[in-house]
């Protein structure tokens, strides 16, 4: 199984919120894989450089990543925005570029996107975007 872990996922994680450390630690046990996209990583890194803990928050940002593989963003998931921006746009859905970002990142390579963003509204994706939420 692989996970995709989302900002909102990775931040909570962090903060140790909604048990989504605890979910993190259970799917390394089960061996199962861990990643996220580069440009969630970007986010991650963009959120830590305009905060008042610089400095801190970039190290817990780099460590939480040193556990997490960034996957790079590639064509193939270029091509999965496209059809995921267009089939959400014609549904008259609107969803934030980093989002999905992320979601055509988890497409590429066939894993479930971990999100608590409330915008992924499963009946508005395509049907082969798995999500899962582990907060809470």
């Amino acid at each position: 199984m692989i996970w995709l872990l989302d900002t909102n996922t990775i931040i909570y994680a962090l903060k140790y919120q909604g048990g989504v450390r605890e979910r993190i630690n259970l799917a390394g046990l089960r061996g199962e894989q861990l990643v996220t996209s580069a440009v969630v990583a970007a986010e991650l890194l963009y959120g830590a450089e305009r905060s008042a803990r610089r400095d801190e928050n970039r190290k817990e940002v780099h460590k939480a990543l040193s556990g997490i593989k960034p996957l790079p963003f590639t064509l193939a998931a270029a091509e999965h925005y496209a059809r995921l921006k267009f089939h959400l746009a014609s549904k008259g859905k609107l969803k934030g570029r980093i989002d999905l970002l992320a979601a055509a990142a988890a497409l590429d390579v066939g894993a479930t996107l971990v999100t608590h963003d409330g915008d992924f509204d499963p009946r508005d994706m395509p049907s082969d975007l798995k999500l899962d939420d582990w907060y809470g």
